[in-house]
């Protein structure tokens, strides 16, 4: 079936029970990924347990994707419920997967899992698509980039929930900066409310300058270069301006922050470079846009790091901010060393 507008988020906030599985979609990759850890939190009790829950990638069923039939056939050991994520970069395998799908629509006896496809754009003539959109106990989702002012009311309100507040011409400077994925905007959110303390100050109120300090697009060239510096390879040029950044009394976690926006932007334009579109499209395309000379080291970033490497980078930013916030966690020594041992990575790709 075919779920679109309105009533995307009624369906998704409670979902039929009978229904089987679900295709999220779109260009807004960070809306698919939240859609898609909501649905999983309602679908099983803990999405988080590796007996209960299935990860597979596209390339997982390249040359072999009979393993998704058998991954939704398969009984549960003790007997709970199973889900099976799939995390589909590429449509290979689109014409045997759309089988799968219209087989256990046919047949939803056979399923003893349910299933989330978390993908990007796709177009009405992909056959995934319409083996969703045709079926009865599969749903298909569109994800669409938010307009200006479902932007500016997400920042207001989760601001507002953590008792800051936002001048109007602050939040006028930074919508245009946050518009394009819903992931990267929340991310972006959370870094302003660590910079003003979660609201810990009374009367907290992010200002202009604290939108040039530290939104991604806004802020101070400090951060820009310390992430392209890290980015692209130049290992000393990295550690000097982290030292005088940290010197200069700058949230480290700000540094983080920024650095996981950037890695996804370049996961971003990975994939539609994928999809077929040269490098300086694929970048135009981006929501912020890449300005001026920066699109020349975005470019040279995206010839050094590897899809693989790029996942496996922005992991490791996840596990330091995890870190990070453990009580009495060395913000400074775990941020430093992750820039260190990215831009080494990169230095050794010239």
């Amino acid at each position: 079936m075919k779920i679109t507008g309105a009533r995307a988020e009624r369906f998704l906030s409670k979902p039929p029970d009978d229904l089987i599985g679900v295709l999220l979609f779109g260009p807004d990759r960070g809306l698919v990924r939240e859609r898609g850890a909501a649905l999983a939190k309602l679908f099983i009790k803990d999405p988080d347990d590796a007996f209960a829950v299935t990860q597979l990638t596209a390339d997982d069923l390249t040359g072999d994707v009979a393993r998704l039939s058998d991954e939704m056939s398969a009984l549960s050991l003790l007997g709970d419920a199973r889900l099976v994520r799939l995390r589909l970069d590429h449509e290979r395998a689109g014409a045997a997967i759309s089988k799968i799908i219209k087989e256990l629509d046919a047949n939803p006896e056979r399923a003893e899992a349910k299933l989330i496809i978390e993908a990007g754009d796709m177009t009405t003539r992909s056959a995934i698509r319409k083996a969703f959109d045709a079926a009865g106990k599969f749903a298909a989702v569109g994800c669409y980039t938010d307009s200006a002012a479902d932007v500016g009311n997400m920042v207001r309100g989760t601001l507002n929930d953590l008792g800051i507040k936002i001048e109007p011409d602050a939040l006028a400077m930074w919508v245009p900066l946050l518009e394009g994925d819903r992931g990267l905007t929340r991310g972006e959110i959370e870094k302003m409310a660590v910079y003003k303390g979660y609201g810990t100050e009374a009367g907290a109120s992010v200002t202009i300058e604290d939108i040039k300090s530290v939104a991604a697009g806004g802020q101070s060239a400090s951060i820009d270069d310390i992430i392209n510096f890290t980015m692209g390879g130049k290992v000393d040029d990295a550690d000097t301006m982290f030292r005088r950044a940290v010197a200069g009394k700058l949230n480290t976690v700000v540094i983080l922050f920024s650095l996981q926006r950037h890695i996804s932007r370049l996961l971003e334009a990975q994939g539609k470079m994928q999809r077929g579109d040269s490098a300086e499209n694929a970048i135009r395309s981006l929501r912020p846009p890449v300005f001026g000379m920066a699109q020349r080291d975005f470019v040279r970033q995206l010839n050094l790091w590897p899809s693989s490497a790029l996942q496996r980078a922005l992991s490791q930013t996840l596990d330091v901010e995890k870190n990070v916030k453990t009580a009495a966690s060395p913000a400074d020594a775990l941020v430093g060393r992750l820039l260190l041992a990215l831009s080494s990575f990169a230095a050794r790709r010239h």
